[in-house]
C-alpha cells in the first residue's frame, strides 16, 4: 500500500501479513507513517495504490477491524454502558437498558476492569477511561484489533490487566497490532515486528533476537545516546515552591511536599492516588480545601492558572489536545501563547521578532513542521508535544515547570530531546515537577521521588538509589520500616 498527502508520501509500498492469534509490534518515530498505516487498515483512509485484505469475523455480530485510538473517543456525559453500546452494529435493533448494562458488565469483567457500568465517563480517571476505550473495541469481537499507545495512561496493575486481555484475545484467534513507544512492553507481549521510518517499511520479521538498543537503532536509523541526561550533582536544600499540609475533598490528606530549584522532583503513585491533584494545585488549576502553597516560604493563593503563570509557574497538562494546544492555531501561535510580553513587548505585535524566537525553538527541539504557520493539529503527536513543552522555554522568569505525563505517546527520539530540555531547565535553576505514568521515566529523569498512596505521602526516595520495586512498595501502601 501507498498513500500520499499532496507532495508528502506518508506510506510507501508497505506489504506485510499478520496471522490469527499473532501480536505484531508496529514501531517508528512520530511522523514515520504509523498513524496513516493504521487508518488505512481500519478503513478511515483509502490507499492510493494497494489494498487491505482482512478475514471475516468469526461471529455474526463481529467486526473485521477495531481500533483503540491514542486520543480517546468516548462521550464524557454518557455512562460506561451507553458508550459501549454506541459502538455496536445492531442493525437498528432496539436493545433494552438492562441488556446493554449486562453486556457492558460482561465485557468489563472479561477484561478484569473494575469500573461501574453506570458511572459517567467524565467521572473516571484517565486510566479508567483508557480501559473503557479498550473494552469498547473488544466488545465488537474484531478479527484484527489495533491498539495505538494503549498503555500511555495506565499504571502497572492496569497494564498487567491489558496484557492478560490481549493474550486471551490472541489465544482465541484475534490478530493484534500493538503500537507503543515503551520498548519493554514490546518484548513482553509481541511476536513479530514492523518498523517504519519516513513512511517506508525498513524491517518486518521476528522480534526475537532484538535488544532495546538494536530496536531503537532500527527505528531512528542511527545509534542513540543515553536516553536520560545526568542528574543534578546534589539536591538543593531550599524549596522554590512547597505544599504544606494540603488537603483536597477526600483526594489529598495533609500532604507536604518540597520542590527545590535546580532539581527534578517526581510525584508518583498508582492511578487515582492524588498525584494529578498535586500537579493541578501547583499550576493554579485547582484550589486546596486547606493547607498552604508557598513560594520561597511565602504563602500564595492562586485565583487560577493565569495567576500561577504570573508567578513564573508553567504547566504541561496530560492531554495536549484537550487542555494544552489551540489545535487550529499555528505552530507560532501555540509556541508563544504564554510568552506574549517577551515576543510582543508593550503589546505591539512584531512578526519579525515572533519568527526569530519561534524559529530558534523549532531548531532547538527539532520540531518537524512545514512552516511556522502550519496548524499544530497537522503535526505528529511527538511534534505537538514538543511545541507544548517548548512553549515554556520562551517565558522569561520561569521558576517552576509542572510536567503532567510529558511524554505520553511520544517516540524515543522526541523523548530524548524533551528530557534534555528538562535537564537544561533544572540546571538553570528551575524547579521541575514530574508526574508520570512511565516508571522508567520517573526513575531515570528525576532527582527525588515522592510516592503517594490514598492521597497521603507514603515515601520519599532519592532517585539515584531507588528501584522500581522500591517505588511500587510505597505506591501500594508500604512504609519505610517494612
Amino acid at each position: 500500500m501507498s498513500r500520499s498527502f499532496g507532495a508528502t508520501r506518508a506510506v510507501q509500498d508497505i506489504s506485510f501479513t499478520i496471522a490469527p492469534g499473532e501480536v505484531l509490534a508496529l514501531v517508528g518515530e512520530n511522523g514515520a507513517g504509523k498513524s496513516t498505516l493504521m487508518n488505512l487498515l481500519v478503513g478511515a483512509l483509502e490507499p492510493d495504490t494497494g489494498s487491505v485484505r482482512v478475514a471475516p469475523p468469526s461471529g455474526p455480530h463481529g467486526r473485521r477491524v477495531a481500533m483503540v485510538h491514542q486520543e480517546l473517543s468516548l462521550f464524557d456525559n454518557l455512562t460506561v454502558a451507553e458508550n459501549l453500546e454506541l459502538d455496536r452494529e445492531g442493525g437498528g435493533a432496539v436493545v433494552s437498558e438492562r441488556a446493554s448494562r449486562a453486556s457492558a458488565r460482561s465485557v468489563l469483567e472479561h477484561l478484569g476492569v473494575d469500573v461501574s457500568v453506570d458511572a459517567t465517563v467524565g467521572s473516571l480517571t484517565v486510566g479508567q477511561r483508557q480501559l473503557v476505550e479498550i473494552a469498547k473495541a473488544v466488545s465488537v469481537s474484531p478479527t484484527l484489533l489495533i491498539l495505538d499507545e494503549p498503555t500511555s495512561s495506565l499504571e502497572g496493575p492496569q497494564v498487567a490487566l491489558l496484557f492478560a486481555a490481549v493474550r486471551r484475545l490472541a489465544a482465541a484467534g484475534t490478530a493484534v497490532v500493538f503500537v507503543s513507544h515503551r520498548t519493554e512492553e514490546l518484548f513482553e507481549l509481541c511476536d513479530r515486528l514492523l518498523v517504519m521510518r519516513d513512511g517506508v517499511q525498513v524491517e518486518f520479521g521476528p522480534l526475537a533476537g532484538h535488544t532495546r538498543a538494536s530496536l531503537v537503532e532500527s527505528m531512528v536509523g542511527r545509534e542513540t545516546s543515553t536516553l536520560y541526561p545526568g542528574r543534578a550533582p546534589s539536591l538543593p536544600p531550599e524549596p522554590e515552591i512547597e505544599l504544606v499540609d494540603v488537603s483536597l475533598a477526600g483526594r489529598l490528606h495533609g500532604v507536604s511536599l518540597s520542590f527545590p530549584a535546580g532539581a527534578v522532583t517526581a510525584v508518583t503513585g498508582l492511578d487515582g492516588h492524588g498525584q494529578t491533584e498535586v500537579a493541578e494545585i501547583l499550576a493554579g488549576a485547582t484550589r486546596p480545601a486547606s493547607g498552604t502553597v508557598a513560594v520561597h516560604g511565602v504563602p500564595v493563593r492562586f485565583s487560577g492558572p493565569r495567576a500561577a503563570v504570573r508567578r513564573g509557574i508553567g504547566y504541561v497538562p496530560p492531554d495536549r489536545r484537550l487542555d494544552g494546544l489551540l489545535l487550529d492555531g499555528s505552530v507560532a501561535a501555540n509556541a508563544t501563547l504564554a510568552a506574549a510580553p517577551r515576543v510582543h513587548p508593550r503589546g505591539v505585535r512584531s512578526p519579525r521578532r515572533e519568527r526569530r524566537v519561534v524559529q530558534g525553538l523549532v531548531q532547538r527541539l527539532a520540531i518537524k513542521a512545514s512552516s511556522l504557520h502550519q496548524p499544530v493539529v497537522e503535526l505528529s503527536g511527538g511534534n505537538q508535544q514538543k511545541v507544548l513543552v517548548g512553549r515554556w522555554l520562551l517565558v522569561p522568569g520561569l521558576r517552576v515547570l509542572v510536567l503532567n505525563d510529558p511524554t505520553r505517546g511520544v517516540d524515543v527520539g522526541s523523548r530524548a530531546q524533551i528530557y534534555a530540555v528538562v535537564r537544561d531547565l533544572a540546571a538553570s535553576g528551575v524547579a521541575v515537577v514530574l508526574v508520570s505514568t512511565d516508571m522508567q521515566e520517573t526513575l531515570g529523569l528525576s532527582d527525588q521521588i515522592y510516592v503517594l498512596y490514598s492521597g497521603r505521602v507514603s515515601g520519599r526516595l532519592l532517585a539515584a538509589d531507588a528501584t522500581e520495586r522500591d517505588v511500587m512498595h510505597h505506591a501500594m501502601g508500604g512504609d519505610a520500616r517494612a
